[in-house]
């Protein structure tokens, strides 16, 4: 059994944790023995558990502007953008950020990164959806039906429905483009990508 783990494998295993069984499941019993350590390790790195709560929230909100970075995002401009936010989308842990919803209705702290995490989404989603629809009021009503359809899918998948989450972009990425003048039809640079 190994003395001690990083921060981030705690982190990581969380997630696991949550996807398989959901805030409930998230104990610092079940993730010593996840991470095949001592529950010593995890008071060594977070002192107990509300550091703990605080430190991977702070993993899961830092991840989202990580990952957008390593997909070039905003070097590109809109259409490109867009396709970065659904390639973002597709390979979010859909499981683990529903569990991480239902903890936020039981715990402020939660509730206050999600919440972040929703006006941080909705900002950015806007912004590039503005980009390309042009009308704010338009571009509004799209944003929040895209983060309507990846709170609604996260959920039913959550609850074992099969849900094709790729087929829901593609449609997602046709109504965007039915919105934006000046696009080639429906077809997007993510509906390629993911084909291929």
């Amino acid at each position: 059994m190994p003395a001690s783990v990083s921060r981030q494998q705690y982190f990581e295993t969380a997630l696991d944790v949550l996807a398989e069984s959901g805030f409930p499941g998230l104990t610092i019993g079940r993730l010593c023995a996840a991470c095949g350590v001592t529950s010593g390790s995890f008071y060594h790195h977070f002192g107990g558990w509300p550091g703990f709560v605080v430190a991977l929230l702070e993993f899961w909100e830092d991840r989202q502007a990580l990952l957008l970075r390593e997909l070039a995002f905003g070097t590109g401009g809109p259409e490109a953008d867009f396709a970065a936010l659904m390639r973002l989308t597709h390979g979010l842990r859909h499981r683990a950020e529903a569990a991480i919803r239902a903890w936020a209705m039981n715990e402020e702290t939660v509730r206050a990164a999600q919440k972040r995490v929703d006006e941080a989404r909705l900002k950015t989603v806007g912004k590039v959806i503005g980009g390309l629809v042009g009308d704010a009021v338009t571009a509004k009503v799209v944003t929040a039906f895209g983060m309507a359809m990846l709170v609604g899918h996260q959920q039913l998948a959550s609850a074992g429905e099969d849900t094709d989450l790729g087929e829901l972009l593609d449609e997602y990425t046709r109504l965007v483009h039915s919105h934006a003048p000046g696009l080639d039809g429906p077809a997007s640079r993510w509906e390629s990508q993911r084909n291929h």
